[in-house]
């Protein structure tokens, strides 16, 4: 179950991305020292025997952060003979005591399974007139009744993606992917929590991801967000094989007509190279068909007649012009999918870290006669946040960029 206003449930979600430790919100003295509270913590951060609670983050990650609780749990003792801190809580900091603790070096370069909790998606208000024949308590009463449902929606509905990560390593092998950036959570909050975004862009629709690194983007897409097909893309090996990896985790995988694996596929792609993802044609994955005469040829490969049938309705990239040098490859890729692969439109998630090597990137794609449209979105304040966490400090843009038709 999930309350977004629960700050347990909030620290549970924030504890499974593996915030730093100083992000986490602690619930109050109060409710923090109280039993239940304790075991709720206990039960679904810190219980190994439990295998509903896989991924548990790593256990320096969770000594770390029940050494902060048992800190504010002792600060909050006021009465010997009522308050305590429970055994489970006390027995688990010891064995966590017991395990040798990485080098800084090791941590950094440690491959771990994130769990990320999606906020929930605003509902907006209906604007239909209550009757007329209703009293002013009836239509406070309807009212309530709705609010109910949607709280009860938002219970059953926890929407959560697995990705694998070495968090320490801003830079390895020549790619920046092994961790997933604040763009792309920021993406994924805009797509997270506007309905009319996502049945505009992504339900129903082929979806490739470009640069994706961790595929959080393109995992979330698919699992969550109805669209037809879901093809990931990245120019490492190590990091599509992390993904694969992960879909299977995600439940993206599976035999049978409508299993997720005919509708996600993870590839190489060099931009300025063309798109050739073994194994794409199998499946429904990118076909211009919903089925029968629309599949690709299963030859196990794309090849020319597959490629005839390769369409994308929408592109999806975070964080991709982080080098001035990688502009023109990007501006061709996109002209390519335009020119090629029937795509209507590319959503960028972008961190103006230098607005120089993001200025650069827009002029080139004036140059090929693209429409750029920033779109009018702005993450939560970083305490206001209830799920994707990520800071808001750097000025984080999304734009969508389309192509005149003719």
């Amino acid at each position: 179950m999930f309350s977004p206003a629960s700050p347990i449930d909030r620290l549970v979600s924030q504890y499974y991305q593996q915030l730093e430790l100083p992000s986490l919100a602690l619930p109050d003295n109060a409710t923090l020292l109280t039993p239940t509270t304790q075991h709720a913590l206990y039960n679904r951060m810190f219980n190994e025997s439990d295998p509903a609670l896989w991924p548990l983050p790593p256990a320096h990650y969770r000594m770390r952060v029940l050494k902060l609780i048992i800190a504010r749990l002792e600060q909050s003792l006021t009465n010997p003979e009522e308050d305590e801190i429970i055994d489970d809580l006390l027995e688990t900091w010891g064995t966590l005591l017991t395990h040798p603790k990485p080098s800084a070096i090791a941590q950094a370069q440690q491959l771990t399974y994130i769990k990320y909790t999606a906020p929930p998606p605003h509902h907006h208000p209906t604007t239909d007139s209550a009757p007329a024949d209703l009293t002013q308590q009836q239509q406070q009463q309807q009212q309530q009744q709705q609010q109910q449902q949607q709280q009860q929606q938002q219970q059953q509905q926890q929407r959560t993606t697995i990705t694998s990560e070495s968090r320490g390593l801003i830079l390895s092998a020549g790619t920046t992917g092994f961790r997933t950036w604040e763009a792309a959570l920021h993406l994924g909050t805009y797509l997270a929590t506007d309905p009319t975004a996502v049945r505009a862009g992504i339900a129903g629709k082929r979806v490739i991801e470009l640069g994706a690194g961790t595929g959080f983007l393109g995992m979330f897409c698919a699992q969550h967000l109805q669209p037809r097909s879901v093809v990931v893309t990245d120019r490492e090996i190590a990091l599509i094989e992390q993904i694969q990896d992960c879909a299977g985790r995600n439940g993206l995988v599976g035999d049978g007509d409508d299993a997720p694996g005919k509708r996600f596929a993870a590839g190489i792609w060099e931009w300025g190279t063309p798109l050739d993802i073994p194994g794409l044609g199998e499946g429904r994955v990118g076909s211009s068909g919903g089925g029968g005469g629309g599949e690709l040829p299963g030859d196990g490969a794309v090849g020319e007649e597959a490629k005839k049938g390769l369409k994308f309705d929408v592109a999806l990239g975070a964080d991709l012009i982080y080098d001035v040098d990688l502009v023109p490859l990007l501006v061709a890729t996109i002209q390519d999918l335009f020119a090629n692969y029937g795509l209507q439109q590319f959503i960028i998630s972008a961190t103006l870290r230098n607005e120089n090597t993001f200025r650069t990137f827009l002029r080139a794609c004036e140059d090929q006669e693209f429409t750029v449209e920033q779109l009018p979105f702005t993450s939560p304040p970083e305490a206001e946040q209830k799920g994707f966490y990520h800071s808001t400090a750097i000025p984080i843009h999304i734009y969508r960029i389309t192509r005149p038709t003719a």
